[in-house]
């Protein structure tokens, strides 16, 4: 009974938050990540994957994220978005990473920046690196684009949660890498 008070009371909070707009934003996030990868390299890292002394972790990030207003539920600016899939075992210590370093617009359709539904399109300059324990090569530079629906929560004044999902492509050294991210962020 305790528990359901206690969710109850936070969600009356959160929903009764009302965000000032703000002359600019920062935003960072971070969650789980699905790759699809060119070639054969994504059933040769799921082989990988599939040895009992191998751990595979997955992640997607948004970085550096500044957003300035351009309507009254729109913002527009810089972020790096990026995901990874790391490998180690004995032996064994790689990471594969992209990257996109774009300009980024979010729609809300709710009351107010960071407040409901809102749309997230990206477009920029694309790279991968994959690194291992002794090396790191890094690929040339291409470009790409994001996709994303996500759901904003305005919990104080000055911040806001973002529950959002994220498809990006990016089109780097002729091949396609792809990733699907799911990411809980901060917006403030």
């Amino acid at each position: 009974m305790k528990k359901c008070l206690v969710l109850a009371a936070l969600l009356t909070v959160t929903t009764a938050a009302q965000a000032a707009r703000e002359d600019w934003y920062a935003y960072w996030a971070i969650g789980a990540a699905e790759h699809d990868y060119p070639g054969n390299l994504g059933a040769a890292l799921d082989q990988l994957a599939a040895d009992p002394n191998v751990e595979r972790v997955t992640g997607g990030i948004d970085m550096l994220g500044f957003y300035w207003p351009t309507s009254i539920n729109g913002i527009t600016g810089v972020v790096v978005s990026g995901s990874f899939d790391s490998f180690t075992g004995p032996g064994l210590d790689a990471q594969v990473n992209q990257y996109l370093y774009a300009i980024s617009n979010m729609t809300f359709f709710g009351r107010e920046i960071g407040d409901g539904l809102y749309l997230r399109a990206e477009v920029g300059m694309a790279a991968i690196t994959v690194t291992d324990r002794f090396d790191i090569v890094t690929s040339e530079t291409g470009y790409g684009y994001l996709l994303g629906v996500g759901y904003g929560i305005p919990v104080s004044e000055e911040s806001r949660i973002l529950l959002n999902m994220n498809f990006s492509d990016k089109q780097v050294g002729g091949d396609s890498w792809r990733s699907v991210t799911f990411n809980v962020g901060g917006l403030w």
